[in-house]
């Protein structure tokens, strides 16, 4: 989908719209005519029935075309092309719904009006609409509510799929007028586009004059807006779906005030049996937006209802022809430990400038950092030094990292000449969610970090080639003067964070060890033996372990028992030295020692 629409309220209310088509007799009664993809040999089917003299009832499947193998459409509307009449809705601002579901995850739903127009079958004006658990319901009735701006409305739509070829929100020549809202002439809902059945109960069409909803208003003179949603930092927005090799992800937006939400699924590509992406960025390659120079972080004020979903990336492109593939590309992650934005209520997910690299590569992994609470609202700020302009195109992973090499860094230069920003759920299957108020520039001091007391120091040589990556790649407000090895095992203000999923991937573990003998880790500080592997499985059994859980896991004898501890909580293990080595975890093998590599890289005592 290109673009959607989700309620504008939350809450259960009484609802008090002007009533334009009803199935009560509150009305003129008009009549209804069913369209089921009558052309192409489609398949689609539909019934509808006026129950208890109330409220309509509409089921059926749309099913896919087999000439155009594609879904088709159904289609309810009122009978009269040209000459019904509907009361006047000038001075309206959305056309509502009030509606029942039994497949309310049915994605295809589209509503239609007709106005000033002899062509209502294809110059009608039609918009999508969604119900979700976010859908205020009517106290009165226990109907949701489905609110539908004039502004999400176009005449200019494919006959083929529904979807807009030019928006509303693209040209104003496409929107309903005053007088097109005085003019309806024919009303009409749609399953469009999206195979599967679908069911609605509509107790009728609605207008509504509803104020304008507003997120909160970011006045902190700190962040400097680049692109907002307040009419202050428009942009276009550009939409992309897994697009090529028969990706099947898919992703909608709306705008509602001034906010955006994104919502979609990242879903696997048959033929790369691996995730593809969605995108969503301002649409003009060459766009103009402030000037960053000297600020450290690209700062993202956001909330979701999908925290746990490890695919988001960030991206703005600069200096370059070719934003498509040379774009700087950065993971930001949601975590419990943000801080509060105290203005607006937002929480602050940091992640370092050296994290970012225009390089990525196909095999580095995703960190985790899981927020537990639902509909959290965070500001994410990720540092120019996470990002990098040479990434995978396959995957979004740098394949050479900031940290790394600064020749794909972005430099001031880059920071004064943004000329494209954008969002990615990338590489990572599952269902997503962002909600956003912009994109801001930021310049955060480095915070000193405090080691834990007593706590341990990490070799200067550690294997694997760890000592050379700093504690910026991955964690929230690391720092390019700490290691990350440091950070994860010794330091306080990092006990609840792992290396990064995957991580083991980029240091090309399972190159480096030998296949045929068992392979002895050591304490990143102290260096003393903590895992060995494989012990009572095969060295293949003991890769897919790993690479099912994206870290080093040990079970059974690969724990050296003597040389471990567990903390209070019950589940975080530590070396007899004191070093964080990573935690227990129980799935259906039994109990795994999930591990940090960066914390059993060292060198034997």
């Amino acid at each position: 989908l290109v673009s959607g629409l989700t309620a504008t309220l939350t809450s259960a209310a009484s609802f008090s719209g002007s009533p334009l088509w009803t199935f009560d007799g509150s009305t003129d009664e008009h009549k209804v005519k069913l369209v089921n993809d009558p052309v192409m040999g489609g398949l689609s089917n539909s019934d509808y029935s006026i129950e208890d003299s109330k409220y309509l009832k509409w089921d059926g499947e749309v099913k896919v075309v087999p000439s155009l193998k594609a879904p088709g459409f159904c289609n309810l509307e009122t009978s009269k092309n040209y000459f019904d009449k509907f009361p006047d809705a000038t001075g309206s601002t959305h056309l509502t719904l009030l509606v029942k579901s039994t497949t309310p995850d049915y994605q295809g739903f589209k509503v239609s009006f007709a106005a000033d127009t002899i062509n209502p079958q294809f110059k009608s004006f039609k918009a999508d609409f969604f119900i979700t658990a976010d859908t205020p319901v009517d106290s009165d009735s226990g109907y949701s509510v489905v609110r539908i701006p004039y502004t999400s409305f176009s005449n200019n739509w494919s006959s083929y799929t529904g979807e807009p070829i030019v928006k509303c929100s693209d040209d104003e020549s496409v929107c309903p007028t005053e007088k097109n809202k005085k003019d309806i002439q024919q009303l009409g809902l749609w399953a469009e586009g999206v195979a599967g059945e679908f069911n609605l109960d509509v107790l009728g069409f609605y207008f509504e004059t509803l104020d304008s909803a507003t997120a909160p208003v970011v006045s902190d003179s700190s962040l400097l807006p680049l692109w907002t949603f307040d009419g202050e930092n428009d942009h276009d927005i550009k939409l992309t779906n897994d697009p090529v090799m028969g990706g099947v992800s898919d992703s909608s937006y709306n705008v509602t005030g001034n906010a955006v939400d994104w919502t979609g699924s990242c879903k696997v590509v048959p033929s790369l049996s691996a995730p593809g992406f969605c995108n969503l960025e301002s649409k003009k390659n060459f766009d103009k937006f402030p000037d960053a120079t000297g600020s450290t972080h690209l700062t993202l004020l956001v909330k979701s209802d999908t925290p746990d979903y490890q695919g988001f990336k960030v991206s703005f492109a600069a200096n370059t022809l070719n934003p498509q593939f040379k774009s700087f590309k950065a993971d930001f992650f949601i975590n419990d430990d943000t801080p509060v934005d105290e203005e607006t209520g937002y929480f602050k997910v940091s992640v370092p400038f050296t994290s970012f690299s225009n390089n990525w590569s196909s095999y580095t992994g995703e960190p985790i950092v899981k927020c537990s609470d639902d509909e959290s609202v965070f500001k994410v700020s990720v540092p120019f030094t996470s990002f990098s302009n040479n990434w995978s195109s396959y995957t979004g992973e740098p394949i050479v990292k900031c940290s790394d090499d600064e020749s794909v860094c972005p430099t001031e230069k880059d920071k004064a000449k943004i000329q494209q920003l954008g969002l990615w759920a990338e590489g990572v299957e599952g269902d997503f969610n962002l909600s956003f108020l912009g994109f801001y520039a930021e310049t955060i001091a480095a915070a000193p970090k405090a080691v834990k007391a007593g706590g341990c120091t990490v070799q200067s040589d550690l294997l694997f080639s760890i000592t050379e990556t700093s504690a910026d790649v991955g964690l929230p407000n690391g720092s390019a003067d700490e290691s990350l090895s440091q950070a994860v095992c010794c330091d306080a203000d990092f006990a609840a964070y792992p290396e990064p999923r995957n991580f083991y991937l980029d240091k090309k573990l399972f190159v480096r060890l030998e296949k045929d003998t068992v392979n002895s880790f050591y304490d990143s500080a102290c260096g003393i033996p903590v895992f060995k592997a494989p012990v009572g499985r095969t060295y293949e059994e003991f890769k897919a372990d790993t690479a099912e859980h994206g870290w080093p896991s040990f079970r059974g004898d690969e724990v050296i028992e003597e040389n471990i501890t567990v903390g209070d909580d019950g589940l975080t293990i530590y070396s007899k030295c004191g070093t964080k080595l990573g935690t227990y975890e129980t799935d259906d093998s039994g109990t795994r020692a999930c591990i940090d590599l960066v914390c059993i890289a060292g060198v034997e005592a």
